[in-house]
């Protein structure tokens, strides 16, 4: 989308102002948003947002020491310099920082497990993985019950789907059928 001021740029921010309970809504450039007066992008506020995050963090003292915060093998960016940017800088930094992360992720989103959509190219095998995790669940269940036919019919069932997507072993899917 264009800038709806000058017309040349592509527009970035989206500025809207109320004047006489009159609504405008305007998509500009950075150039002509910064002339309006509109400072501050979604880079700007990075810091200050992770700072607010991780206040909430740290007030659970579930953080490890500064001293203790790793690097990520990979590109180099520390942990406090993710705090500051607001944005990990590979896909590498997710183990690199795993331990901070997750306490993180599960004060933000109440979980440190992905529970969303998937790409289409990987959407089967994501949604078999999710179901055999679920069977795997349910077998531990049917088991502590005493409930060995169904135990015995998701052991089949998490072979099978895992025989779907290539893997030769069956994890811990250890039950046998036996009679009391």
């Amino acid at each position: 989308m264009k800038c709806e001021r000058c017309g040349s740029r592509t527009a970035t921010v989206r500025y809207a102002e109320v004047v006489d309970g009159l609504l405008t809504t305007w998509h500009l450039c950075e150039e002509c948003a910064s002339e309006r007066g509109v400072t501050g992008s979604l880079t700007s506020l990075a810091g200050p947002l992770v700072n607010i995050l991780m206040g909430l963090l740290e007030g659970g003292g579930e953080v490890e020491s500064p001293d203790a915060a790793p690097t990520c093998p990979r590109c180099g960016l520390t942990y406090e310099g993710f705090r500051q940017a607001g944005r990990l800088g590979c896909a590498t930094c997710y183990e690199a920082f795993a331990s901070q992360l997750r306490p993180l992720l599960r004060r933000i989103h109440g979980s440190a497990e992905h529970a969303g959509g998937a790409p289409s190219a990987v959407e089967g095998d994501h949604f078999r993985r999710r179901e055999i995790s679920r069977l795997k669940g349910e077998l531990t269940r049917a088991v502590r019950a005493e409930n060995y036919e169904r135990a015995a019919q998701l052991r089949d069932a998490i072979r099978s789907g895992e025989c779907e997507l290539g893997s030769t072993e069956t994890g811990d899917v250890d039950v046998r059928d036996n009679d009391k």
